[in-house]
């Protein structure tokens, strides 16, 4: 059997499609599983367990054009798959498979273009889509779910990660947390893209905290574009820290968490990148849902910021509602991780 996984999305829903990929690889060994992925989430996409090939598709990114979206189609209607697999509820990959002629289209239920599908599994509130994505694999009869993410960062990564840990004065087998305070790695677009930022003085504040509780020492992460939230967030920290915000790529800053006891950030894929080498996270989510988009798993937790009312009418900027976190809400979610 040969099964095409095509998810909808960037980074986050690549990697939130991991179970899925696993318990297709377990539950159906001989099967020839292809996972089809937008370009900017192909470096995570390779290194996933239970992807065979992987193909990019700019259709497959919710920005591109229609135009990109006619090339995927074209591109598409030339391979043969027993079994189309869609991540993702949005209407244009369910046509691009329709279209395409696949015989077998699971996904999952909602909306019009449901029609479109051949089976689907119906979603539940408040379920994360990992979870949801991995019941797709029971419409193919496979029951045996592996619900852990898992990516391997490669023995490359892993050593550009040491070589930058072992360069700084917190490697010294003292508790670890990784702390992101930019945006830089989030997939977001709109007007959700700048409003999932934390306030710099409240890393600070987070961090000098896990170093006076815990004995903490920090390490700060993130793209080269937040290196000044970063730098910000480090003036006012007085625990033993290091800064290497843009100096790993995806899978470096991967092997980096294989390394850290926590990994806490706001919506960005750097939560499913730690979940994926096994670190325990805390995400920070405002006006994204948390349940849906945090990592899968019990050991890593969720802090909601929720709209606030006047009356009838809601508070208005999305950026106010990361304000509602509170470090206090974050130590305290720590507490039951560590």
């Amino acid at each position: 059997m040969r099964v095409l996984v095509l998810v909808w999305g960037r980074q986050v829903e690549t990697l939130q499609a991991s179970p899925l990929l696993r318990t297709l690889a377990a539950g159906s060994p001989a099967a020839e599983i292809t996972l089809a992925c937008a370009p900017a989430a192909a470096p995570v996409a390779r290194a996933l367990a239970g992807a065979g090939e992987v193909i990019t598709l700019r259709g497959l990114d919710p920005s591109a054009s229609p135009i990109r979206g006619l090339a995927a189609w074209r591109r598409l209607r030339r391979m043969r798959f027993d079994v189309a697999v869609i991540c993702g509820t949005a209407a244009r990959p369910r046509i691009l498979v329709y279209l395409a002629g696949f015989a077998r289209r699971l996904g999952v239920g909602g909306g019009l273009t449901t029609a479109l599908l051949s089976d689907h599994v119906a979603p539940r509130r408040g379920e994360n889509q990992a979870a949801t994505w991995l019941r797709i694999a029971h419409l193919l009869g496979i029951t045996a779910e592996r619900h852990e993410p898992l990516l391997d960062p490669g023995p490359a990564a892993s050593q550009q990660a040491l070589v930058q840990l072992h360069s700084t004065a917190v490697a010294d087998g003292r508790l670890l947390v990784a702390l992101a305070p930019g945006t830089g790695h989030a997939d977001l677009r709109g007007p959700d893209s700048q409003t999932t930022g934390w306030d710099p003085e409240r890393w600070a504040h987070l961090a000098n905290q896990l170093a006076t509780r815990h004995g903490a020492g920090i390490v700060f992460v993130g793209a080269a574009e937040d290196e000044d939230a970063a730098e910000t967030a480090a003036t006012d920290v007085a625990a033993p820290h290091a800064d290497l915000t843009g100096q790993l790529d995806v899978l470096g800053t991967a092997a980096l968490f294989q390394l850290c006891d926590l990994v806490i950030c706001g919506d960005s894929p750097l939560l499913h990148l730690a979940a994926a080498v096994g670190t325990p996270t805390i995400g920070l989510f405002g006006p994204t849902d948390g349940r849906r988009r945090g990592a899968y798993g019990a050991e890593h937790r969720v802090i909601q910021a929720l709209p606030q009312h006047h009356g009838h009418h809601l508070a208005h900027g999305p950026g106010g509602m990361m304000e509602q976190i509170r470090v206090e809400d974050v130590l305290a979610a720590i507490e039951t991780s560590l």
